[in-house]
């Protein structure tokens, strides 16, 4: 009798222990995707504000009761629906295309499509790519130049799947993971931004676009 009692609360304890442990690891792996150094792949670069980082605080402010909001007067306004196609490149090199829409209330939505070579050997094609997002009026972009109160942020997430082949080895494998797309709208509605994926919120890769925002849209997206 007196055994199982003894047993009951060695086995409590360990499920207490087990459950404690779960709880560290999401707090440092929490930790880690807020605050830890990210990386670059290939360049070893690092990025103080990457932009899950940026995703996670402007969602604690919605989360608080904010909402999107209107572009201030100084910003390009969203009067109708305005669509963007550009080209992806990682330095000179062409990594795919992005195409996405601006709607009149601030939410965008899009995807990247493509295929093209990582390097000599390793090439990438795009199996899937969706993300989604907004505007957010109230992040101001500063350079070394200072702040610039006209241009207006725009942030989306979503999900990728790559098809990626090693021409050297023969292995084809399957990488997924989280894809931002973000960046900058001037008042002549010329855009800029990157792509930038990752699969572990550590080491990510970042492709470049510029393009300009057209209310003529594409019969099929």
């Amino acid at each position: 009798m007196f055994g199982n009692i003894i047993e009951r609360k060695r086995g409590g304890y360990i499920l207490l222990l087990g459950l404690l442990i779960v709880v560290i690891v999401g707090i440092i792996i929490y930790y880690t995707r807020l605050h830890g150094p990210v990386y670059e792949f290939d360049k070893g670069k690092s990025d103080i504000n990457p932009p899950w980082r940026q995703w996670h605080k402007m969602n604690v402010r919605f989360e608080k009761g904010e909402t999107i909001g209107k572009p201030s007067a100084e910003q390009p306004q969203l009067d109708k629906a305005l669509f963007v196609k550009a080209n992806c490149f990682d330095d000179d090199k062409k990594c795919g295309t992005v195409q996405f829409f601006f709607e009149p209330d601030g939410n965008i939505k899009g995807g990247w499509s493509g295929m093209f070579y990582l390097s000599k050997d390793v090439h990438f094609q795009v199996m899937a790519c969706e993300f989604k997002g907004n505007i957010d009026p109230k992040e101001i972009f500063s350079d070394e130049k200072g702040p610039d109160f006209s241009r207006l942020f725009f942030l989306t997430k979503g999900y990728f799947s790559i098809l990626e082949t090693n021409n050297e080895n023969g292995r084809v494998r399957n990488i997924m993971g989280e894809a931002y797309l973000r960046g900058w709208m001037k008042t002549d509605y010329s855009v800029e931004g990157d792509l930038v994926i990752t699969s572990d919120a550590k080491n990510f890769y970042r492709y470049t676009w510029k393009g300009r925002a057209e209310e003529d849209l594409p019969l099929s997206f």
